[in-house]
């Protein structure tokens, strides 16, 4: 089942906390994804990228 699937974390760039996690392809390269999300700690949306 979902052998080449690996989970990944988005971590926000201000306060490194790790919010969110979502489920990517093995042969994509982790790393390169940036996006604007919620931070609960930061309670604002700040740019978040993703780490393994």
């Amino acid at each position: 089942m979902a052998k080449n699937r690996v989970t990944s974390h988005l971590m926000c760039e201000d306060c490194k906390e790790k919010n969110y996690t979502q489920v990517v392809n093995k042969k994509r390269s982790i790393g390169s994804l940036k996006m604007k999300k919620y931070c609960s700690r930061c309670r604002k949306h700040q740019p978040h990228k993703e780490t393994k």
